[in-house]
């Protein structure tokens, strides 16, 4: 992926095949239905997802910087 405005290279990432997607639903499937999430409680889940929420906010400063980047706009704008 690359910054549109400067063309700078932000990351190399390898294009995926319709085979491989495929392969990727299916192995997210077999591990939602056989994986810890299927046989947590509805408290158990809501803790992680409020967890991930806190990191989220924990990180957002440089998560809201690689948008920017990735977007190609400046930092208060993005």
């Amino acid at each position: 992926t690359y910054n549109p405005a400067t063309e700078d290279v932000l990351a190399v990432v390898c294009e995926a095949q319709e085979e491989d997607i495929d392969v990727a639903v299916k192995a997210a499937r077999s591990a939602f239905e056989s994986g810890p999430w299927a046989e947590m409680t509805t408290a158990e889940r809501a803790y992680l997802i409020y967890k991930l929420a806190d990191l989220i906010e924990e990180h957002g400063e440089e998560l809201a910087q690689l948008e920017a980047l990735d977007n190609g706009k400046p930092y208060q704008v993005a």
